[in-house]
């Protein structure tokens, strides 16, 4: 009899037990499955534990204090758009979070079409793969990672067969309490994965409608987008757009994206114009702006500047594919970086 089996026959409901019982029950396991030590489990799960933890820990080099709430810290990303929940496991949480990503991404592959969050894919590769077609339908779910539950995760896990009691004891272990119920947090080094593994079911079935109605599509995380040749008929649009509310998640209504008659189409932050990938117009003129505070004030680092450039020559290639503003102040910056 397996040591999976073992735990099994020796346990009465999960729901009796506390999550450190199940976690001491499966400790062994984990560790052989995760390539992780017992000791670091044992000290994720004394964080995970901690109503409030003060530590002092690295970042960008330097030490400093933070504080966790049950092995995460909470902080917001505040753009023009919106704010974005992010909470960031305690860098000992973390690396177990990282052996649970690599023991999943050896376990199954993300579907096909999915492009985000999958090793060798980019969204230049996803927004080419939809070239060639004139009517584009995109639409993102929402709260993505935290709108899948703990409950999700869990059937996510048996369907690749996972044990029960492990697939219980992960599920618990990877999400985190807000909004009522455990949810899947934005930060982990997991998390990403995972929502690969619960979207697959969704994914398998939005893609027999596409293969019926001759529509190419991928997903990037969260953002589905759609292609045709010829117009996308509206009951395929409501058909695929009835998909998402029937595995428990919602689709934003006002980033649902149609270009049908009246705009260029705009995906993954790039845009497809005579059947050529750009950048999209914002992003450029961005770019353009910052290339100029860095020439004439000096106002960001080699670093910034190598980052920004290096996303440009991943989209355009080769620099006579370049936009020529965006050209034209990098030269000005590299003759005044000489100088």
């Amino acid at each position: 009899m397996s040591e999976v089996y073992k735990i099994k026959s020796r346990r009465a409901s999960l729901a009796d037990v506390s999550f450190a019982v199940r976690m001491d029950w499966t400790l062994g396991i984990l560790s052989k499955l995760l390539k992780v030590p017992k000791k670091h489990l044992r000290q994720a799960l004394e964080i995970i534990k901690s109503p409030e933890l003060e530590a002092d820990i690295l970042e960008k080099g330097k030490l400093v204090k933070r504080k966790f709430h049950f092995g995460f810290r909470e902080f917001e990303i505040v753009t023009k758009v919106k704010k974005r929940k992010i909470l960031a496991p305690h860098p000992k949480v973390q690396l177990i979070f990282k052996g649970i990503q690599r023991w999943l991404e050896g376990l199954h592959p993300s579907h096909t079409n999915a492009f985000g969050f999958v090793k060798g894919k980019n969204p230049k590769m996803a927004a080419t793969a939809l070239l060639g077609n004139n009517h584009f339908l995109g639409l993102d779910i929402a709260d993505a990672f935290p709108s899948i539950t703990m409950e999700m995760v869990t059937a996510a896990l048996e369907r690749l067969h996972v044990s029960e009691v492990i697939s219980d004891v992960l599920a618990w272990l990877v999400t985190y309490e807000y909004a009522g119920q455990r949810r899947l947090p934005q930060g982990s080094s997991c998390s990403p994965i995972i929502l690969n593994l619960v979207y697959k079911p969704m994914c398998n079935e939005i893609g027999e409608i596409c293969q019926r109605h001759g529509i190419t599509w991928n997903v990037y995380g969260d953002d589905f987008n759609f292609g045709k040749r010829i117009n996308i008929m509206r009951t395929s649009k409501e058909e695929l757009l009835s998909i998402p509310p029937k595995h428990g998640l919602s689709i934003k209504e006002k980033k649902t994206r149609d270009n049908l008659g009246k705009t260029i189409p705009h995906i993954l932050g790039l845009t497809i114009v005579d059947g050529k990938i750009h950048i999209k117009r914002q992003t450029k003129n961005r770019i353009r702006r910052m290339l100029y505070a860095a020439t004439v004030h000096g106002a960001y680092s080699d670093e910034k500047v190598s980052g920004l450039i290096g996303y440009v020559r991943h989209i355009y290639g080769e620099k006579t594919n370049w936009p020529g503003s965006i050209l034209k102040l990098y030269q000005q910056y590299q003759t005044e970086r000489r100088q």
